[in-house]
């Protein structure tokens, strides 16, 4: 008895030591997560704040996991959450293995999976009020931050030196539009817990949050302005979300059942929207913008995760709103419904999705210690075969159970490869985005080998984003057409340069055609593709044909863009096949009647053809459309003359 004592003494410290330890890894987060951007990363917004969260998820399953292992039992905090956020993640997840751009939704997905396990840590950890208060305290702080900072900003009284974050519109958040989101999801929390400053309750802590929700008010405000005033939102109309969403899930030749069931996967709107988009957008003033984002959240996840998806979202807000008479009393609960009214009519970037899941997490958190009646611990243990493998029982019944601590440990188990898989690509992930940001900064330098070995380390770390192939392709063409150049005129190159020049031209070959391997979906790795075969037309073998193919392949992709039948129609321009080149440049006519740069090509492919009176009914319509372009509209006028 006296041995047991102090060792059980001791363990329960530990475990302590532990829940801390996971409470101060998600407050640091909550602090410093809208502030946080690292400008060695390609986005220095985005990506930063998603390993932010990978990190602290990650670190806090460790914890987790030894904090079981000690214990040695699994003792997990019931929540109405749990099914819901589960089948949520399950279903972003099923999405990306059945999209065709699979790596690309991974990449997307997986920061949504980490603040489900935040979720689960900070529930399972958090059990002082202490604790809690604390995390809403930093969520609180650093969103008063973050409004100083955009009152400041508005005022043109910039906190930081760096010249790229002195403009009026900069936000560390990366647009206005997410700093005002994240300004208005946070702004009921400290305005509810300032409440209790009517009734005359003047402590400090009431007080406190009263001075948060006016400094957090006034940044939402000069945000607002700014968004409405200096035209600041570019959001797809709901229409054509409306629209592009369910042509995804019901429209996808070849995949009609998976699309539905799944979408394109979660991160893939940018080629659902290009695919399914209607001819009648080209009379948007936004028509040539490639939209990233549906025209709110619900439409999204629609499009991108299916009906599965969209339902299970739907099931986790009902969830949040089901008897409100008694959540009203949680401080998170009007910040939860903001969030969830914002996803209906609103785009959400990962930023808003991962901070509603840790929101939630921080509800549950304080809606427990508030009524601990509605909350318990339930044990996972080992059972006989007759009643099954596994077993679900409140942690307080004194049934025994067999080799309790072999799910322990299992668990603890499972924990450590999850956070060994996921840091492993994490961390690669990290450093490939680190070394083409790199490759960004050397090829502003005008080191043409810097940027080309920054990139070769980017991609054998990390060889899964189209995008970065794209990027890689072009360097090898640039640096192709850098060593053309740098031979003397009439000269013929070396045999070294000649094998240098080879090897630069298949390898920009080979990644553009990996970039379309990668993500067959999405346009611009087409429009890559073609690009460098046109810019090897009469160099390469049957580049002409190869540079039609692709361009071929983005109208295909982009049906309804103007742009596209442009591309095509240039290239048999060059090609001196002036009758294909027409016919692209009257579809594109056709699709967007106020296009003056089709009727401009299309102008100059009837004069080569010799159709002069046509040519002229062309210039004269762009003459009409640029009326108040005085330049354009000058060089037109000598062109007519000419």
């Amino acid at each position: 008895m006296e041995t047991t004592l102090p060792l059980l003494k001791n363990t329960k410290q530990i475990s302590t030591y532990l829940s801390n330890g996971i409470v101060f890894i998600w407050g640091i987060v909550f602090l410093i997560y809208p502030l946080l951007l690292l400008p060695v990363l390609t986005d220095p917004f985005i990506i930063s704040k998603e390993l932010l969260i990978g990190g602290a998820a990650l670190l806090s399953l460790l914890l987790w996991g030894a904090k079981i292992a000690l214990a040695g039992k699994v003792t997990l905090r019931r929540t109405d959450f749990d099914l819901p956020l589960l089948l949520l993640i399950l279903a972003f997840l099923l999405s990306a293995f059945f999209a065709v751009e699979r790596f690309d939704s991974l990449i997307n997905t997986i920061p949504l999976l980490f603040a489900v396990i935040g979720f689960f840590t900070i529930v399972n950890g958090t059990k002082k009020e202490s604790g809690a208060l604390f995390l809403l305290g930093a969520v609180v702080l650093s969103t008063v931050l973050l409004s100083v900072w955009a009152v400041f900003s508005f005022f043109k009284v910039y906190p930081l030196s760096i010249p790229a974050t002195q403009i009026q519109s900069f936000s560390p958040l990366g647009s206005l539009l997410e700093q005002m989101l994240c300004i208005a999801i946070v702004l009921p929390l400290p305005l509810q817990m300032a409440l209790p400053l009517l009734k005359g309750k003047t402590d400090a802590k009431t007080v406190s949050f009263a001075v948060a929700t006016v400094l957090i008010a006034a940044g939402g405000i000069v945000t607002l302005i700014q968004l409405i005033f200096n035209h600041q939102l570019a959001i797809l109309p709901w229409e054509t979300g409306f629209q592009t969403a369910f042509a995804a899930i019901s429209q996808d030749t070849g995949r009609v059942a998976q699309g539905f069931f799944f979408g394109s996967g979660y991160g893939n709107f940018g080629s659902v929207f290009t695919r399914f988009k209607q001819a009648s957008f080209n009379s948007n003033p936004l028509w040539a913008v490639s939209f990233g984002h549906s025209s709110s959240f619900i439409l999204e996840i629609l499009g991108t995760t299916g009906i599965l998806g969209f339902l299970s979202f739907f099931f986790l807000i009902f969830r949040i709103i089901i008897k409100p008479t008694r959540k009203f009393k949680n401080p998170l609960f009007p910040s939860l419904v903001v969030a969830a009214i914002l996803a209906v009519v609103l785009p959400f970037s990962i930023l808003e999705v991962m901070l509603f899941v840790l929101l939630l997490a921080l509800y549950v958190t304080t809606d427990a210690l508030r009524q601990p009646q509605k909350y318990f611990d339930v044990e996972l243990r080992f059972v006989t075969l007759k009643k099954g493998l596994l077993s679900f029982s409140e942690s307080h019944t004194t049934t025994t159970y067999e080799n309790s601590k072999v799910v322990a440990w299992g668990t603890t188990a499972v924990f450590v490869l999850i956070v060994g898989l996921l840091g492993y690509y994490t961390t690669t992930f990290a450093l490939s985005d680190y070394y083409f940001q790199q490759s960004l900064n050397e090829a502003s330098a005008r080191n043409g080998t810097g940027t080309y070995k920054d990139q070769i380390k980017g991609l054998t770390m990390f060889p899964y984003r189209s995008g970065y192939y794209r990027i890689f392709a072009q360097t090898n063409l640039a640096l192709a057409n850098s060593l053309v150049a740098a031979v003397p005129k009439n000269a013929k190159p070396s045999d070294q340069q000649q094998a240098t020049l080879y090897q630069l031209i298949q390898q920009s070959i080979n990644a553009g055609r990996q970039a379309t391997t990668l993500s067959p979906l999405t346009v611009a790795n087409w429009q890559n593709l073609s690009s460098i075969y046109r810019a090897l037309i009469g160099f390469g073998q049957n580049a002409d044909n190869f540079a039609v193919l692709a361009a071929q392949q983005s109208e295909t992709l982009d049906p309804t863009n103007p742009q596209e039948y442009v591309a095509l129609g240039g290239i048999y321009y060059q090609l001196g096949q002036y009758d294909n080149a027409i016919r692209q440049f009257q579809t594109a006519v056709t699709m967007k009647s106020d296009y003056a740069n089709a009727y401009y090509n299309l102008g100059h492919a009837y004069e080569q053809k010799g159709d002069l009176q046509n040519a002229l009914s062309s210039y004269q319509a762009v003459q009409s459309l640029v009326a108040n372009d005085k330049t354009n509209s000058q060089k037109i006028a000598q062109e007519i003359k000419g």
